[in-house]
C-alpha cells in the first residue's frame, strides 16, 4: 500500500495536532481524499492517540519505526509519497537518517525544524541525491519559517508583476502574536545553546544557509541582520529581534538564491517584532537576552526545567491553541526609481482560523506543505533540499488560504516615498504581558 503522507513522530505534541488536522479534513470531506498513516516507536502510544481522533480516523494504519534504524526508515519511505517528520526536539540528532531514507528512495520530506545548522547539513549531505531521485526535501515548514518566507516570496513576485523589477530591500515585521510554548521547542533551543557548538557558524553567518556559489548581500551593514532594536523604515515602526528571526532570515536568503535571485541580486532582507518604541525594544531585548543566558547556564537551566518549563511532549492548553494568532507584514522596495520615487509592495500572512502559531497553525502549515508534495507534485520544485518558498511557492499560498489562513498582497497604492505608507494613526500599538505557572510557559503580544 502507498500512502500520500506518513506522519512520523505522531505521538509528539505537534505530531498529534497534525494527525488531528488530517482527521478533521477527512471529516469535512476532502475534495481529494488523503491516504495517511501514523508512525512512531511505540504502537501502544500510537493506538492511544488514534483513539482520541474523530471516528473517520479509525482505519488509519499504524507503522512501527525507530528513527535510529535506517533500514526501517527506508521501508517506510518506499511506501510513502511524503514523510511528514515531527520526530525532532532536536532534529539535529534524529532527523538526518529520515532525510537520507527519503532522498535515497524518491520520497518527499517535510519538517518543522527551526534549526539552521541542521538544515545546512541536510543540504550539504543530501541535496545532490535528492535531485537525482527527484525527492523534494523541505525544512522550516512551520512558524519557522513559512510566514516570513512566503510573505517575502509574495512581495517579490508582486514587485515583478507591477513594476518589472526585483527588490533592493525587504523588511518583515511580526505585528502581533499570541503563542504558547512547548517542551519540545525549549529543549531544541537548549540543545543548540549547549551541545551544537560545532555548527555555531551557521547561526553567526547571515548567509549560512545559502547554496554553494551564492552571491550573499549587504545585510550585515544596513540593519537587515542586527539583533538590536531599530527603526523599520518600510513598515514605519520600531522593531526588536524576533525569536524566529535567526532561522527565518537565513531561509528567505536561501529562497532567493535557489530561485536565481528573483527577489533581487543586491537584496537586503531583515525582520523583527514590532514594539511601541526604542525603550520597549531595549527592555524586550534585555529580557530575551536574560532568558537565553538562563538557559545556557546549568544552574538556572536546571531550576527552570525542574519547576517552570514544560517537559518534552507537553505544550499549551487547548484554549491557548484555539485562541492563538499572528500577523506578519512584509514590505519590499524596488531596485529602481519610478518617476523619481521608490515603488513599494506590501503583503501580509495571518493565522486566520489557524490558531496558535507555534503548534496548531504550525501543524496546519506542515500538513498543507506535505499535501502540496503528495497531491500537486508537478506544481512543486523537481527535487533537492529546498525552502517552502522555493519548493512550493504559489501552490502553498493557495493551499494555506483554502485552509483558513489569510495570505494576501495589499492593494496597490501610488508610487511614493516609503515614509508616507502609513498615516500616524495607523501605527500599531501593543501591550506585552506574560503568564507562567508550574511546568507551563506562555508568551503573549497583543
Amino acid at each position: 500500500m502507498t500512502f500520500d503522507v506518513v506522519v512520523l513522530g505522531a505521538t509528539g505534541f505537534t505530531g498529534r495536532l497534525a494527525c488531528e488536522y488530517l482527521a478533521q479534513r477527512a471529516q469535512k470531506g476532502d475534495v481529494k481524499p488523503v491516504s495517511w498513516a501514523m508512525a512512531g516507536r511505540d504502537l501502544q502510544k500510537l493506538e492511544g492517540i488514534k483513539g482520541e481522533l474523530p471516528e473517520v480516523a479509525k482505519e488509519v494504519p499504524l507503522l512501527k519505526v525507530d528513527v535510529k534504524k535506517i533500514e526501517e526508515l527506508k521501508e517506510i519511505a518506499k511506501k510513502a509519497k511524503v514523510i511528514l517528520n515531527f520526530a525532532g526536539s532536536p532534529y539535529a540528532d534524529k532527523a538526518l537518517p529520515v532525510v537520507e531514507a527519503c532522498a535515497s528512495n524518491g520520497c518527499c520530506y517535510v519538517d518543522i525544524t527551526g534549526e539552521a545548522p541542521f538544515a545546512k547539513t541536510s543540504a550539504e549531505l543530501y541535496d545532490a541525491k535528492a535531485k537525482e531521485t527527484k525527492s523534494l526535501i523541505l525544512h522550516m515548514c512551520g512558524f519557522d519559517s513559512i510566514p516570513c518566507d512566503i510573505a517575502a516570496f509574495m512581495v517579490a513576485k508582486e514587485m515583478r508583476k507591477r513594476y518589472g523589477m526585483g527588490c533592493s530591500k525587504i523588511r518583515a515585521a511580526v505585528l502581533k502574536t499570541s503563542v504558547g510554548v512547548s517542551g519540545g521547542t525549549i529543549y531544541s533551543g537548549i540543545h543548540m545553546l549547549t551541545t551544537d557548538q560545532e555548527n555555531a557558524e551557521a547561526w553567526k553567518d547571515p548567509y549560512g544557509m545559502e547554496p554553494p556559489g551564492g552571491l550573499r548581500g549587504p545585510d550585515r551593514c544596513d540593519g537587515g541582520d542586527t539583533n538590536l532594536p531599530r527603526w523599520d523604515e518600510l513598515n514605519e515602526r520600531w522593531v526588536m529581534m524576533s525569536p524566529l528571526s535567526n532561522p527565518s532570515v537565513r531561509t528567505v536568503r536561501r529562497s532567493n538564491a535557489l530561485m536565481g535571485y528573483e527577489y533581487g541580486q543586491g537584496l537586503s532582507y531583515g525582520e523583527g517584532m514590532a514594539v511601541p518604541g526604542p525603550v520597549s525594544g531595549w527592555l524586550g531585548t534585555t529580557a530575551m537576552g536574560m532568558v537565553v543566558l538562563s538557559l545556557a547556564l546549568f544552574p538556572t537551566r536546571w531550576a527552570l526545567q525542574r519547576w517552570v518549563l514544560p517537559a518534552p511532549g507537553q505544550g499549551p492548553s487547548r484554549k491557548t491553541l484555539e485562541e492563538g494568532y499572528f500577523t506578519v507584514r512584509t514590505v519590499g522596495r524596488g531596485e529602481k526609481e519610478v518617476d523619481g520615487k521608490n515603488p513599494t509592495v506590501a503583503a501580509q500572512v495571518q493565522s486566520g482560523s489557524g490558531g496558535d502559531p507555534g503548534y496548531k497553525c504550525t501543524a496546519l502549515m506542515a500538513v498543507e506543505s506535505a499535501l502540496c508534495c503528495a497531491l500537486q507534485r508537478s506544481a512543486c520544485a523537481e527535487g533537492g533540499v529546498h525552502t517552502p518558498a522555493s519548493g512550493l511557492g504559489q501552490t502553498l499560498v493557495d493551499r494555506l488560504n483554502d485552509a483558513g489562513m489569510k495570505l494576501f498582497v495589499e492593494p496597490r497604492t501610488e508610487v511614493q516615498d516609503v515614509h508616507s505608507l502609513f498615516s500616524p494613526h495607523a501605527v500599531w500599538t501593543h501591550r506585552g504581558r506574560g503568564s507562567y505557572g508550574s511546568r507551563k510557559l506562555m508568551l503573549r503580544y497583543a
